[in-house]
């Protein structure tokens, strides 16, 4: 009878150890995304400014999820700094590789995009809310396989470049 007593300590022992093994993405089990270093060029024209700029989009799946994830882009904007409002909506992505994305258990994928606003120009007004003290955001939403409803994803802020 004492021997099972003596055994417990070592268990939970053990126990303590191995927890302290777990990853930082063992829990996702749903694709976590991040923006990292966003940027935004604001150029003035005759007829208008424009906006130019880049992101990448991190997609990292921990390995207790149930499967791979099929990852579809939503919507992406410049958002203002507490990401409350659209600043410039309808950007024109180029990315390397075509979605929807597939990331694997315990995998992560990066992906370069770059952005600008086509043939359109923006306002003065638009061109003052990027230029705002405050910086500005890149945000979005993207719809995960593995998970119900759209999941939401925004950089830090940032200040664009071109602003006088």
């Amino acid at each position: 009878m004492s021997k099972p007593r003596a055994f417990l300590p070592l268990v939970f022992a053990l126990s303590a150890l191995l927890a302290g093994c777990i990853g930082e993405n063992e829990d996702v089990v749903f694709v976590e995304p991040s923006i990292v270093a966003p940027t935004a060029d604001v150029e003035g024209g005759v007829l208008g400014a424009t906006v130019t700029g880049s992101f990448t989009l991190k997609l990292v799946l921990g390995p207790r999820a149930s499967g791979p994830s099929s990852v579809q882009l939503g919507t992406l904007a410049i958002t203002d700094a507490p990401n409350q409002q659209s600043v410039v909506s309808g950007l024109s992505l180029i990315s390397p590789k075509p979605f929807p994305v597939t990331v694997q258990p315990d995998s992560e994928v990066t992906l370069d995009f770059f952005f600008d606003l086509g043939d359109k120009t923006i306002s003065d007004e638009t061109k003052n809310a990027l230029c705002l003290p405050a910086g500005v955001r890149i945000a979005g939403t993207l719809q995960d396989s593995l998970d119900v409803g759209a999941t939401t994803v925004a950089s830090d802020v940032f200040k664009p470049t071109g602003c006088m």
